[in-house]
């Protein structure tokens, strides 16, 4: 996939030209590929190999073009930002992305944790899933809140006490964070007694979301997100002014979201230059204080919440929810990432803070939005993977079509929702009027399943040598000559021959020989400890909090 096209096919959805390079002909926006292209040489440097193949004991590619997606997004969201910093005063002329910031976005929270220095609260035991095949050979992801709901679904299918149950209950709480969930195999043994049938009545009776996993992508999901223009016109708010290394600078977003991609889509704004101030409940987000700990916070809640300003309402009384209106009131941007009807049950809906603030970005990112038949209420990354079929397109042929444990449409729904609001600010500044924009989490799940790969060849995944894992990059025919020549074998070589004659030296050697000779190469980081050490990646990565490494700002902006 192209990440040049990308931002061409986004941006065309609000009839902003890009020809030669230059947006609207007022901003030139430049991906600079830098030394982590192609595709899976960006992947196994980021780390994203190491994360998606953990749980397996081994690195494994991805057979999705995620880094170069994410990094279309990206510079989509910078040439939004800089079109919305022109026409408040600020002449910016061009952007920047490099391609190395992409990967990154998807090992944001693994990076924190792996350099923050905390622990899980268990040690990861067992066998991989969910998803577990049912009796009738299929495969079905599984999402629980409750641990009392956990217990309640599983003694339905056999496994009573705490025991097993209880032992699986906090891997599968941490998967996300982890990377990997490993259970006692009594789980996936007790799941494959069952039919599908049996397996969705116990989950339905205990508030348990069962969702089988498609074997191919959904079809029918197009547009990335949406955005609908309030009805009252209005003189939009240009407050503060903004400079080249803040283009949003004295906007102000009040975020209110949990988990990881309404967090994401408030951590970019910020890194944009814009005011965010993120609603949490008395107490603080769950995420604030859960293990792994990077200094005082949960390295996962700094990776996404660092340099926001927090405030704890409650919300569920009139006085707290009169609060919130307050903010939404006098907010640039309302994002939020409630549940479906949540939203109209506080009064808080597009409608009722368009009456108030009709010059607002009101910013939904849900999950399902997109799709009329949802599966479950719930929309957790690995859900949405598989009832997207993500897993379809992610492993070679043969293999499982199971999700990755890398939160992809997560961190995918988060871009997209940035750059949602961005779409709505660049619309108010044209229109003078404010606007509703949604993504969502399976929207997410297309953007990503257009970029899949084409079928596999023997160098195409990581190659296990005589010492750690090496990933090349050989698809044209020009590289793939410098290849054998490397090697020291014939042009005629086969690709099993190259990876074969590439299994017999170190990754180490083989990542500093080839690169040289012209063959973009890398070693496959055995964890992200050691990434932020990577040369290759100066500059885009910052400590958050003085206590753990993760993405910094992926954007540079000329004037």
């Amino acid at each position: 996939m192209d990440a040049g096209a990308l931002v061409a096919d986004h941006l065309a959805l609000l009839a902003v030209p890009v020809q030669d390079g230059w947006a609207d002909s007022e901003v030139r926006v430049r991906i600079d590929p830098g030394p982590a292209e192609p595709e899976a040489v960006a992947q196994a440097q980021a780390g994203l190999m190491t994360v998606h193949g953990r749980e397996y004991g081994a690195p494994r590619r991805l057979g999705l073009d995620v880094a170069t997606v994410a990094t279309g997004i990206l510079a989509a969201q910078g040439v939004l930002a800089a079109l919305i910093a022109r026409r408040r005063g600020l002449p910016v002329r061009g952007v920047t992305v490099r391609g190395p910031a992409g990967a990154l976005q998807f090992v944001r929270h693994h990076l924190a944790i792996a350099t923050g220095g905390g622990a899980f609260p268990y040690r990861p035991a067992g066998v991989p899933g969910p998803p577990f095949r049912t009796a009738d050979g299929v495969w079905a992801e599984i999402e629980v809140l409750a641990g009392d709901d956990w217990a309640a679904f599983w003694r339905r299918l056999g496994l009573d006490g705490a025991g097993v149950v209880g032992a699986a209950w906090l891997p599968f709480v941490y998967r996300y964070l982890a990377g990997e969930c490993r259970v006692p195999p009594e789980l996936p043994a007790a799941f494959a007694r069952h039919t599908l049938a049996e397996v969705r009545a116990a989950a339905e009776a205990c508030g348990v979301a069962v969702v089988p996993v498609r074997l191919t992508p959904l079809a029918g999901v197009t547009e990335p997100w949406t955005v609908a223009p309030h009805g009252a016109a209005t003189v939009a708010r240009r407050a503060g002014t903004a400079s080249p290394d803040a283009p949003l600078h004295g906007l102000r977003v009040v975020e209110v979201t949990s988990r990881l991609q309404g967090p994401l889509a408030g951590r970019l704004l910020r890194q944009l230059g814009a005011q965010v101030t993120k609603v949490e409940p008395p107490g603080g987000d769950f995420g604030r204080h859960s293990p792994p700990l990077a200094g005082e916070y949960g390295a996962a809640y700094l990776a996404y919440n660092e340099g926001k300003r927090i405030v704890e309402i409650d919300y569920k009384n009139a006085a707290g929810l009169a609060e919130l209106g307050e903010l939404a009131a006098d907010a640039d941007v309302f994002l939020h990432n409630w549940r479906p009807g949540r939203a109209e049950a506080l009064g808080l809906d597009a409608a009722a803070v368009a009456r108030t603030n009709p010059a607002a970005v009101y910013a939904h990112a849900s999950g399902w939005d997109g799709i009329s038949d949802p599966p479950c209420p719930i929309a957790g990354d690995f859900v949405v993977q598989a009832h997207a079929g993500s897993g379809a397109l992610l492993h070679p042929p043969g293999a499982a079509p199971l999700p990755s444990r890398l939160t992809l449409v997560d961190v995918a729904g988060g871009l997209l929702a940035a750059e949602a609001v961005l779409a709505g600010l660049l619309h108010r500044e044209r229109t003078h009027r404010g606007c509703q924009v949604g993504s969502s989490l399976i929207r997410a799940a297309a953007v990503l399943a257009a970029s899949a790969t084409a079928p596999w060849g023997p160098l195409d995944g990581p190659i296990e040598t005589a010492a750690g894992h090496l990933v090349v990059g050989a698809a044209d025919p020009v590289t793939a000559r410098r290849l054998r020549a490397a090697c020291g074998l014939p042009v005629t070589a086969t690709d099993a021959e190259v990876r074969a004659g590439l299994c017999r030296g170190t990754a180490a050697r083989w990542a500093d020989r080839l690169p040289p000779a012209g063959v973009p190469a890398v070693e496959v980081p055995v964890g992200l400890a050691a990434v932020p050490d990577d040369p290759r990646l100066a500059g885009l990565l910052e400590r958050a909090g003085d206590a753990c490494w993760v993405p910094g700002v992926p954007w540079s902006f000329d004037v």
